[in-house]
């Protein structure tokens, strides 16, 4: 099996190399246009030092392809690269010789579960090459075959190397990969349910935190005309990034007032759960958006970046909104990888003095949205659909409990003498 790194680059406007090939220049936030980096032995690329300058301050450029599948986006090429090269040698857990007279060996045993996961999102894919690359790193070399992997013994060894480095939903996730795998070798294991072997660590059910309308007020009023129509898109339509980043302009009806979610197979945008669905928009909305398309040149996308793709940094502008606002909690620590004069080096930050906030984030925008909605009235079952969740307890999730300020005289209320 084998992997290249590819880079979201553009071709340059002053033509070609000395050499006659085509010259291409980083471009962050623009379209795909895959340039292979060989990750073997030999010179790299003259202008990879450009390329990794291009990814500073959050961009996220760089992919990994298996095959046609490709891998999530990471900010840097060293990351892409580190995360692909266990998938370069195959998903194989073990480099020994697969002896058929043990059993089914996890080599095969994850050779046949991407095979079947093959028409799965690219993302989907992706989440399961890390989670096997985890597994490959954390087995003892003893444990070869799916039946010594199904024992309390082996996956509780295996739990405890993913214990301390990783969150409990992302343990939860990986743990829940691997009980699939298992799940397809049950009659050579005897283990019908792998998930009751081990116990895994509980995860925190977190409730959604939706902007109150002083916060909401508080955002807008720090952002330019083009941030407010394009996070207005965001709160008054509760799509998620990659729905807005794809939104066209032949996917809103502004007579009818709608907005539809489509895929665009030509960019490699699928919606979630394959499902294509239509969202309302409000009169402000389209409002905004007919006074946009009125002065906007002929592009295809409604959000475009300075070269007319889609737009890529949403969440790193929506950050250094909040920050300007006022609204960073101050207790967010993190630590940046940053690059300075060509070399890399890390450095401890804080939401104090960095747009890193961690409380704020683009799905708060949905959650908010969802909220907004259910105290508006609307029935329960048509937010669920145009928020494009499969289930109503997904949607449930999402809805806010705070309150608005409008029920303090009821709680009063229930409590006078």
């Amino acid at each position: 099996m084998n992997a290249t790194i590819c880079i979201r680059m553009k071709a340059s406007a002053n033509g070609l190399n000395a050499d006659g090939t085509k010259r291409w220049v980083p471009d962050p936030g623009g379209l795909w246009q895959y340039v292979s980096l060989n990750l073997g032995a030999g010179r790299r690329p003259v202008w990879l030092a450009d390329v990794e300058k291009a990814a500073k301050n959050g961009g996220r450029g760089f992919q990994y392809r298996i095959g046609n599948n490709w891998s999530e986006q990471y900010p840097t090429i060293a990351e892409a690269e580190q995360a692909a090269r266990p998938v370069i040698a195959g998903p194989s857990v073990t480099k020994d010789r697969e002896d058929e007279t043990e059993g089914t060996s996890i080599r095969a045993a994850v050779e046949d579960f991407m095979n079947a996961q093959r028409n799965k999102r690219p993302k989907s894919i992706a989440r399961y090459q890390i989670t096997f690359d985890h597994l490959e790193k954390g087995l003892p070399r003893s444990i070869r075959t799916v039946k010594q992997l199904a024992t309390s013994k082996a996956l509780d060894a295996y739990l405890r190397t993913l214990e301390g480095t990783y969150s409990a939903k992302t343990i939860e996730t990986e743990m829940g990969i691997v009980f699939a795998l298992l799940k397809r070798h049950k009659k050579e294991t005897g283990v019908e349910e792998a998930s009751t072997l081990v116990t895994l660590p509980k995860v925190i059910s977190k409730k959604a935190k939706a902007y109150s309308k002083e916060e909401t007020v508080q955002l807008f009023s720090k952002m330019t005309e083009e941030e407010y129509i394009r996070y207005t898109f965001f709160l008054h339509t509760g799509a998620r990034e990659q729905e807005v980043a794809f939104a066209s302009w032949d996917d809103v009806d502004l007579k009818q007032a709608k907005f539809d979610v489509t895929a665009k197979s030509d960019v490699g945008f699928i919606p979630k759960n394959w499902e294509e669905r239509t969202i309302p928009l409000t009169t402000e909305l389209v409002n905004l958006l007919k006074k946009r398309k009125a002065n906007s040149p002929k592009k295809r996308w409604i959000f475009a970046n300075e070269d007319g793709n889609p737009e890529g940094h949403f969440l790193r502008k929506f950050k250094a909104i909040a920050k300007e606002a006022g609204l960073n909690c101050g207790d967010c620590e993190t630590t940046l990888t940053e690059n300075h004069l060509g070399r890399r080096h890390k450095v401890e930050a804080s939401c104090l003095t960095r747009p890193i906030c961690e409380k704020h984030y683009l799905h708060r925008l949905r959650k908010t949205c969802a909220t907004r909605w259910l105290r508006a009235g609307l029935d329960l079952m048509r937010i669920k659909t145009w928020l494009g969740h499969q289930s109503l307890a997904t949607t449930q999730i999402y809805l806010s409990d705070e309150m608005d300020g409008t029920e303090q005289a009821s709680v009063d209320k229930a409590f006078a003498a």
